[in-house]
């Protein structure tokens, strides 16, 4: 800080005018850099709540998809005209409404790293769903019957090590964990 020689008064000594240029470029700078270490580790960050938002989507739709088999005593089956319909909206309107009664809003059925990059690029994009269920025949036991077999799986690999799966004991897994390993 700068002192200046003006109104100086023996008792008070030097009176200050203010800071320099030098010394405001100097606090300027140091905030700058620790915005952008800031900005740095806040992405990661993002990243973790966004993937343990997605398997929390996943488990809720699990418990519905859980939910819908114990009160219709089968896995939701596809009506066959959408089945092989080119309009895919129509199929994940059908799979939104089947399980909306059991407690699985629109929301669930979005993944907010997918939702986020659809945003940005275009709003109105497709899917409108991010995870996929499968198919399985009719019968009360069917999704069950193969331990290994996927309920839901995500689209894309959104998260760095695969889309996540989610399997009828609603464990939640990378695809990367299935992947051989690399020589």
């Amino acid at each position: 800080m700068r002192c200046g020689v003006r109104d100086v008064s023996p008792s008070l000594g030097r009176s200050c005018l203010g800071f320099t240029v030098l010394e405001i470029l100097a606090v300027a700078g140091i905030v700058a850099i620790l915005a952008a270490l800031a900005a740095f580790a806040y992405r990661p960050l993002i990243a973790r709540a966004e993937n343990a938002k997605c398997i929390t989507n996943m488990r809720s739709l699990h418990t519905s998809l859980n939910a819908y088999v114990q009160d219709k005593a089968q896995w939701p089956q596809e009506p066959p005209e959408l089945q092989d319909n080119e309009r895919t909206d129509a199929l994940e309107d059908w799979w939104i409404e089947a399980l909306r009664p059991y407690g699985a809003p629109i929301e669930v059925w979005r993944c907010p790293t997918i939702f986020r990059a659809l945003q940005k690029s275009n709003p109105d994009e497709r899917p409108k769903i991010h995870y996929l269920p499968s198919k399985f025949e009719p019968g009360a036991l069917s999704p069950y019957r193969w331990s290994t077999q996927p309920w839901l799986i995500e689209i894309g690999n959104m998260h760095g090590q695969g889309g996540n799966i989610c399997f009828p004991d609603g464990s939640i897994r990378q695809m990367d964990e299935f992947a051989p390993p690399q020589p």
